[in-house]
């Protein structure tokens, strides 16, 4: 009977390894849309700002510096959602891991 609650204890703590990796994928995932469709954005802004005859030079400058700012900030933050798949798979790794000595350990009893 110990036995059996042992068991449903590791695969339950597996579970929840599996599951947080899970999360991991699909937050990077919504992220990298949510990136892409502010970049979207940005670039229409650009189109927009191009075809406006202005007559302040100063505001225009202006308005694509920020831009440009912003386009720089979607850039950085794309390279941080991609460093969190050096988590995920340290994540998996360590789940991996578990998974063997675990199997290990029960083979042993």
């Amino acid at each position: 009977m110990k036995n059996d609650d042992t068991n449903k204890e590791e695969e339950k703590y597996l579970q929840t390894k599996e599951s947080i990796i899970n999360s991991i994928y699909d937050q990077k995932e919504i992220e990298k849309e949510y990136l892409r469709t502010v970049g979207s954005l940005l670039d229409y802004w650009i189109r927009e700002l191009r075809s406006v005859d202005t007559q302040n030079k100063k505001r225009h400058n202006q308005l694509l510096k920020v831009i440009h700012r912003e386009r720089s900030n979607i850039k950085k933050m794309g390279e941080d959602i991609n460093k969190t798949n050096i988590m995920i798979d340290r994540t998996e790794q360590s789940l991996e891991r578990i998974r063997q000595m675990i199997n290990s350990f029960r083979k042993e009893r």
